[in-house]
């Protein structure tokens, strides 16, 4: 019977225990019983006084550094951002006369990034993306190689189908398929799940073909013979018997399928392949001093991962004078690299003598460390998480507020009334046109209409007819005279031709372009006379773009020197909305009251000015035979005009335009949370008002005064200006020159449901998106910097960010609330970003 024993035995003894060295010889337990005995008689004796030191000698030191650099990556991956000395929305975009990016020990010890942001907290914060996108791509790659080396040794064709794909993808390189791939279907930035998707597309061959090599070998080792013999099926051999054999195989190839994968990160990144998307992030308005030389913008991803670092280094000059920059992002990857080499090797080391399912007591160990660190993670607070209470507060102490004034002073508020005397030219009633016995009168007071309400085709703007008031243009007062129709007023010769050279002008010029037209005053006498003009839209020249024609403004002051005592426009565009979807901003103002906004009038007085639309010219002088559409819209290049359509109409006309000169005085009232220094830094919140009745306004109102209530409950260093539309705010400003204001926060339209952010100081961007969503408050993501104009500040010598709302479903009053106390949370706990 023993002899039969034995070689079964030596044949299945590799399926079950090591795998290494040849079986032991089997021996009869009847002739080695003594021996037995005397042995496990010396054992107590022997093993006491040699155990601590064959434990000693038995650790393996590589298994050592492998699990110190395995925990050294779970920490920077769940622990990184609270370990950074800096969160990712700090920047120092000033530091004296330095030049960003700063050297390392200027601002930071290892220098910052081109908008001046520590580089070691970045790389700190950016760990725990950057290492989950290679772990889990590694994983993936080796993954996919062991299931198609499994399903390879199937059968033959199964084999040949798996090596011929194998074969075919080994052939392409991964960076350009992942390149491809993200560009094609998703864009310049992508997501993690489609990020791990293209790496894996194709490099899954590489583990496979190693992994299958081994497979092979073990196929024809002698336990899986004996396996076989022994009637295992073909998916038991390989999972049960020969996957523990392939586990240093795996765990090497592991390792370098996550170096891979780091360095397929740090390419694509170069290549401008992100992770996330990005906001495009400009500081210039954001500068004391604008110098030549250091960069004022850069794209800035949403996450900050390591590839996406090295994408904002690419340029000539920090290639060759500030290489740290792109040093230490390197450095990350290159420290990663080794630690993820160290793991792989310690791993490999320990279990080529050992079965993976016989050693689960050690893994349970390290796997309940990791989970260990992943509950403490969750229980370590964030920063500055009080803040957090801060919102909640702020949020749940808004309410209806009749009175900004009342809240103020029951709030106990230092309040101060800002006054300014100033002379206005106000309207006094509608201004109309009139040609023989036809009138056409503007609205008054005339309604708003703004870009994001306004369809041409489904809602037509009600405006048909609008005064001019500014300075330099349009005027008050009636007059009375013949109507003489001067077609669009061109007169080649007085067309300028501009100074640049013909090599560095993209398009032809006006003054070529319109060289053979017919002179429209050559025939005509304006003098003392009602001038009908209609606007020179341009010239179309086709492929190479549209020429603009001259302004509204040059046409009406051509008139009025040639004598003309009142002017009628025809306009098409007279009352479409200006080109910004925000109704803050300047642009999104229609043309002409731009105008009236930025050059005011000073005097009642002028020549007064009308435009009206093709309607309203149609219903003013169709009648006379006179047909405006062919003068409309924009001229074929090269068309030929045989005369000109200028005319005596034979008629009178009327232009009647009522303005009156006031000198008012006007109210704003600032209220400011005592007890603070002229040194302390403020933030100021602006609310507007004109006549207080609209629900914009009362929305604006409750917030105001629901924030004036908690700040000085809270002793949060906070202003609040109640601001008087018609007022000056140079008064304001000129109160506020005495105090230190970090940003100036505008309360906008806070009727939708989703906020959203207009600044034109970029490096405030993601600190207000950050408040946003640590405040639980819906918003949309601000992905641009805005400019100066757009933004539509009352005071644009400061930081300034409007908030605003979009969308349907409950006002935003809550939100606007819950953010601005988020941030005064932040600003008394000491976070430094505003303060800096």
């Amino acid at each position: 019977m023993t002899t039969g024993v034995g070689p079964i035995r030596a044949m299945l003894w590799p399926a079950t225990m090591a795998r290494v060295g040849s079986p032991p010889a089997f021996t009869s337990p009847a002739r080695t019983s003594s021996q037995a005995v005397w042995y496990l008689g010396k054992m107590p004796v022997e093993s006491a006084r040699r155990a601590p030191s064959h434990r000693l000698r038995s650790i393996d030191p590589w298994l050592v550094v492998g699990i110190a650099a395995f925990f050294a990556l779970v920490v920077v991956a769940l622990f990184g951002e609270r370990l950074a000395p800096n969160e990712p929305i700090y920047f120092v975009v000033e530091h004296g006369r330095d030049p960003r990016p700063y050297d390392p020990g200027i601002v930071f010890p290892f220098g910052s990034d081109v908008l001046g942001r520590d580089l070691f907290s970045l790389v700190l914060a950016g760990g725990r993306a950057t290492l989950t996108i290679v772990l889990i791509a590694g994983l993936a790659r080796v993954v996919a190689g062991v299931l198609v080396a499994a399903l390879g040794s199937w059968s033959r064709p199964t084999r040949l189908l798996t090596e011929t794909v194998a074969d075919f993808a080994a052939a392409i390189p991964a960076t350009l398929v992942a390149v491809l791939l993200v560009k094609a279907f998703v864009g310049t930035y992508t997501s993690v799940p489609i990020l791990v998707g293209a790496v894996l597309v194709i490099g899954w061959a590489g583990p496979y073909r190693v992994i299958r090599a081994e497979v092979d070998r073990l196929t024809r080792a002698p336990f899986s013979e004996g396996a076989r013999a022994m009637g295992a099926t073909r998916w038991r051999l390989f999972w049960r018997h020969q996957l523990p054999h392939l586990l240093p195989v795996i765990a090497t190839n592991f390792s370098q399928q996550v170096v891979a994968s780091l360095v397929l990160v740090a390419e694509l990144g170069v290549l401008g392949v992100l992770v996330s998307a990005v906001r495009s992030l400009d500081v210039v308005e954001s500068l004391s001093v604008v110098r030549i030389g250091p960069p004022n913008f850069a794209l800035v991803p949403d996450v900050p991962e390591w590839g996406a670092m090295l994408s904002s280094a690419r340029t000539t000059e920090i290639l060759w004078a500030t290489r740290w920059v792109i040093f230490v992002p390197g450095a990350a990857f290159a420290l990663t690299a080794m630690a993820v080499a160290l793991v792989g090797f310690a791993l490999a080391r320990r279990y080529a003598r050992r079965d993976i399912f016989q050693d689960l007591r050690a893994g349970s160990v390290v796997g309940l460390a990791v989970v260990a660190l992943f509950v403490f993670s969750a229980l370590i607070p964030e920063r500055y998480a009080d803040a957090r209470e801060w919102a909640t507060s702020a949020r749940g102490s808004v309410r209806s507020e009749p009175s900004p004034a009342a809240a103020f002073a029951e709030a106990g508020l230092t309040t101060s009334s800002v006054e300014r005397r100033t002379k206005m030219v106000v309207r006094t009633g509608p201004a109309s046109a009139t040609v023989g016995s036809v009138t056409v009168q503007e609205l008054f007071p005339q309604p708003e209409v703004l870009a994001r309400d306004f369809d041409s085709n489904a809602t037509p703007s009600p405006i048909h007819l609008r005064s001019v008031v500014s300075e330099g243009l349009g005027g008050g007062g009636v007059v009375d005279g013949p109507l003489v129709f001067a077609a669009r007023g061109v007169v080649p010769a007085e067309i300028p031709h501009p100074l640049a050279y013909a090599a560095a002008r993209r398009l032809p010029d006006l003054a070529t372009l319109v060289k053979d037209y017919p002179d429209d005053y050559a025939g005509i006498d304006v003098r003392g006379k009602i001038v009908l003009l209609v606007r020179f839209m341009g010239v179309d020249t086709g492929t190479r773009g549209v020429v603009e024609g001259f302004s509204v403004g040059t046409a009406v002051n051509d008139a009025i020197k040639r004598g003309a005592t009142g002017v009628i426009v025809v306009d098409p565009v007279v009352g479409n909305p200006g080109s910004s979807p925000d109704p803050r901003s300047l642009l999104a103002l229609n043309a002409y009251v731009q105008i009236e906004q930025l050059f005011p009038p000073l005097t009642a007085s002028g020549v007064p000015v009308v435009v009206v639309d093709r309607d309203v010219a149609q219903r003013l002088v169709g009648s006379l035979g006179i047909d405006v559409d062919p003068l409309l819209g924009l001229d074929a290049a090269g068309k030929k005009w045989d005369r000109s359509f200028s005319r005596d109409l034979g008629v009178s006309a009327r232009i009647a335009v009522p303005l009156r000169e006031e000198v008012t005085s006007v109210t704003s009232t600032v209220a400011e949370v005592p007890g603070f220094s002229a040194e302390t830094g403020r933030v100021v919140v602006w609310a507007e008002h004109k006549l207080g009745t609209t629900r914009t306004e009362a929305n604006r109102r409750d917030v105001l005064a629901s924030l004036a209530r908690f700040a000085s409950a809270r002793r949060a260093p906070f202003i609040f200006v109640d601001f008087d539309l018609r007022a000056d705010a140079r008064a304001v400003r000129d109160f506020l020159q005495s105090r230190r204001v970090l940003v100036l926060i505008v309360l906008d339209q806070l009727d939708g449901s989703v906020l959203y952010f207009t600044t034109a100081n970029g490096d405030l961007i993601p600190a207000f998106d950050l408040y946003a969503e640590k405040a639980g408050a819906s918003h949309d993501t601000t992905r641009k910097t805005f400019t100066v104009s757009q933004v539509g500040s009352p005071i644009p010598d400061l930081k300034t960010v409007v908030i605003g709302s979009s969308g349907t479903g409950p006002d935003a009053r809550g939100n606007a609330a819950a953010l601005v106390g988020y941030l005064a949370g932040r600003l008394v706990l000491g976070a430094p970003e505003l303060g800096r």
